[in-house]
């Protein structure tokens, strides 16, 4: 997983980061809310719950839909800092290769609360990352939940490290400030292996790493790829599921090593937004591709009107739809999942403001 700064990284991954609230760093994750059962990054994909062993399978009736990473009052919460906070979508998609997006409020809603492909990889810890967000209160709270961290030269912490800002360590390790390039690197986040603290390689560059002078070879461990950073000779073990991919010993490129794919050949892209191949929709994250399979949820990709989404052949509307993201005294029309909402945005402490220039409809 990467953004477009990644060739500053080690080749075979990219940079991702952390959280302000309780973190998930690890191979296990706390319990999934909607199952109440542990998840872990253990192969974390096909399922998000596991039916009891020895049960007698039968065809289950047609139940509710699987959620999606948020409520809706929570996914509403996370998008007002979306259209506040400049760089928070593209951290967010660099980090989680989930395309919140900054100017349509109901498309932003729809991708965080809409029912999610139960199949969707790292969903867990995608979920826990969003809920973080959902209680940042401010762009630096909501940034700090994520594993990279975009910046504008102007922030107050890029700033005040004054000498030290264009690469250095902050927050007693937790944090790599390379301001220089315009993010930062959260070392506590479900990205980064236990223990993985900012660290000063061999080649004098910042990263977060468990150690120096490494010597292992290059493994998956479940969905975590351990390997020695080139050419910083630091060793750093990555979580592939936090950003919807496997952990492959195959090769994901002409180097013929292991590393973070989407189970075969990993799809190279640089072009950050959503688009369709078949009935998945591909994310690009300005590096890769991260795979959202529309089918597992029996819907189809569609970009007909827009960024690509997953959509039903029921649905009552779309989120580029003339008639949402439009407000009606405090309550602001919404399509989440193919469905008309209407959401108080005065439930949320917040008003209903009408859209203006690129920016829709809102709570905020």
């Amino acid at each position: 997983m990467a953004v477009l700064v990644i060739a500053l990284a080690a080749p075979l991954v990219g940079g991702l980061a952390a959280a302000s609230c309780t973190t998930f760093n690890g191979l296990t994750v706390p319990s999934d809310a909607s199952t109440g059962t542990d998840t872990t990054f253990v192969d974390d994909g096909p399922a998000r719950e596991t039916a009891s062993e020895g049960a007698t399978e039968a065809a289950p009736e047609a139940g509710p839909p699987p959620p999606g990473y948020l409520s809706l009052a929570d996914a509403a919460r996370v998008c007002t800092l979306v259209f506040s906070c400049p760089d928070l979508a593209s951290s967010v998609l660099a980090s989680v290769a989930v395309p919140v997006d900054p100017v349509n409020y109901s498309l932003c809603v729809h991708w965080l609360s809409a029912p999610m492909p139960p199949d969707r990889v790292g969903f867990a810890v995608q979920s826990q990352t969003f809920s973080c967000m959902a209680q940042g209160g401010s762009c630096a709270g909501a940034g700090s939940c994520l594993s990279l961290e975009n910046v504008e030269p102007n922030d107050p912490r890029c700033v005040d490290a004054g000498a030290d800002a264009a690469e250095h360590c902050g927050d007693d390790g937790g944090t790599v400030f390379r301001c220089a390039d315009g993010y930062l690197l959260h070392c506590g986040s479900a990205y980064y292996a236990p223990g993985s603290t900012c660290t000063i390689g061999s080649d004098g560059s910042h990263w977060c790493a468990i150690g120096t002078n490494c010597s292992v070879a290059a493994s998956c461990i479940g969905t975590l790829f351990d390997y020695c950073g080139d050419p910083s000779n630091l060793h750093e073990s990555v979580n592939c599921a936090y950003d919807g991919y496997t952990c492959d010993l195959a090769s994901n490129d002409d180097s013929g090593l292991p590393g973070c794919n989407t189970g075969t050949l990993i799809e190279s892209c640089d072009v950050g937004g959503a688009t369709c191949s078949g009935t998945t929709v591909e994310v690009c994250d300005g590096y890769d591709d991260s795979e959202f399979d529309c089918a597992a949820i029996g819907q189809s990709c569609t970009a007909a009107t827009g960024p690509a989404i997953c959509a039903g052949p029921n649905d009552a509307c779309t989120p580029f739809d003339s008639t949402v993201n439009v407000c009606n005294g405090s309550t602001l029309s919404l399509c989440v999942g193919g469905q008309k909402q209407q959401l108080d945005c005065t439930s949320l402490g917040m008003t209903c403001i009408a859209g203006s220039g690129p920016q829709s409809g809102h709570c905020g």
